[in-house]
C-alpha cells in the first residue's frame, strides 16, 4: 500500500494491488484497486482536458485569421472610400455574415475542445446544395482571382453539423489558392443509399501521392505547403468525417490539382421532404 500511495503522488501508473490472504485483506486490497482505478481515470481526463484546451488554442487562432482579416478590409473600404448605397449595403452585409460566422466558429470551437461536439443536440437536418453555394460565394470575395464552380445537382438534405461542415470546404479551398496556387475550384454533392458525398477539386499543384495520409494529421504540412500553414486544416477536415460516421481521402483531382473526397454516412442522409425525427415527435401527428 505504501508502494501505491508512492506511486500516486508521483502521477505514475501504480502497479496492480496484490490480492491475497486473509478476507479482510483481501477486502482492503480490493477497495484500494478500485480507488486506483477511478484515480487513474480522473488523472487521464484532465491531461485529455489539458491537450484539448492547447489544441483549442492553435486551432481557434488559425480557423479565425482569415474571417477576422477579411472584416478589417470590410470595415477599411467602408472607413475610406465613398461607396453608392447598394455598395455599402452589400459590403455591411459582408462583415455582418463574416462576424456571425466567427461567433458559430468559436462555438464550435469550444465545443470541440471540451468534447461536446457530438452531442445529438449539435446535429440538424441542413440542405448541404445551399451550404456550398455561399461556400462558392464568399469564397470568390474572399479570393478575387479565384473562380469557384458548383456542379449543379438537386437539393441534397442530411443531418449533420453544418458549421463544422462548411470550415471544411473553406479549409479546402484556402488550402487549394494558398498552398497549392489555384485558380479554378470545383464543389459537387452527390446523395444515394451509401451516403452523402461532397467532392472539392481544384487546378492546383496537388498534392504528393506519399503524402496524402500524414496531412490529415494535426500539425502536418504537406512539401507544397507555405511557410504560413500551421498544419491544422486538413485535420479539422478529417475530424469532421469521423464526427460523421465517414471518412475523407486526396486523390489527383480531374482539374489536375488535388480532388478532396469527403463519404458522410448514410445515416446521415435524409431524403426531400422529410422530417427530422425531432421535429416529428414536437410537432405531433
Amino acid at each position: 500500500l505504501a508502494q501505491q500511495a508512492r506511486a500516486i503522488s508521483a502521477q505514475s501508473n501504480p502497479d496492480e494491488v496484490q490480492v491475497r490472504g486473509v478476507r479482510e485483506a483481501v477486502e482492503i486490497a480490493e477497495a484500494v484497486e478500485g480507488m486506483l482505478a477511478r484515480i487513474g481515470s480522473e488523472q487521464a481526463r484532465t491531461k485529455a482536458a489539458l491537450e484539448s484546451a492547447r489544441d483549442f488554442a492553435a486551432v481557434a487562432s488559425h480557423e479565425l485569421r482569415t474571417p477576422l482579416t477579411a472584416m478589417r478590409t470590410n470595415l477599411e473600404v467602408l472607413s475610406t472610400l465613398d461607396l453608392e448605397a447598394e455598395q455599402r449595403n452589400e459590403v455591411i452585409g459582408d462583415v455582418i455574415r463574416t462576424q456571425s460566422r466567427i461567433e458559430a466558429t468559436l462555438t464550435a470551437l469550444e465545443r470541440l475542445a471540451q468534447g461536446e461536439l457530438t452531442t445529438a443536440d449539435d446535429f440538424v437536418p441542413f440542405d448541404v446544395t445551399e451550404l456550398l453555394d455561399r461556400a462558392a460565394h464568399d469564397a470568390e470575395r474572399t479570393y478575387p482571382d479565384l473562380r469557384v464552380a458548383l456542379v449543379p445537382s438537386p437539393v441534397v438534405l442530411m443531418v449533420g453539423l453544418p458549421v463544422g461542415l462548411r470550415l471544411v470546404i473553406d479549409n479546402a479551398i484556402a488550402n487549394a489558392v494558398k498552398h497549392g496556387g489555384a485558380t479554378e475550384v470545383r464543389l459537387s454533392v452527390v446523395s444515394s443509399a451509401d451516403g452523402v458525398e461532397i467532392t472539392v477539386d481544384d487546378n492546383g499543384s496537388g498534392v504528393p501521392e506519399q503524402e496524402r495520409t500524414a496531412v490529415f494529421e494535426r500539425f502536418s504540412r504537406g512539401s507544397t505547403a507555405s511557410r504560413s500553414g500551421s498544419g491544422l486544416g486538413l485535420a479539422l477536415v478529417a475530424q469532421q468525417a469521423e464526427l460523421h460516421g465517414g471518412t475523407a481521402h486526396l486523390s489527383t483531382s480531374p482539374l489536375g490539382g488535388a480532388q478532396l473526397v469527403l463519404r458522410l454516412a448514410a445515416t446521415s442522409r435524409m431524403e426531400p421532404g422529410a422530417v427530422p425525427a425531432r421535429q416529428a415527435a414536437a410537432t405531433g401527428p
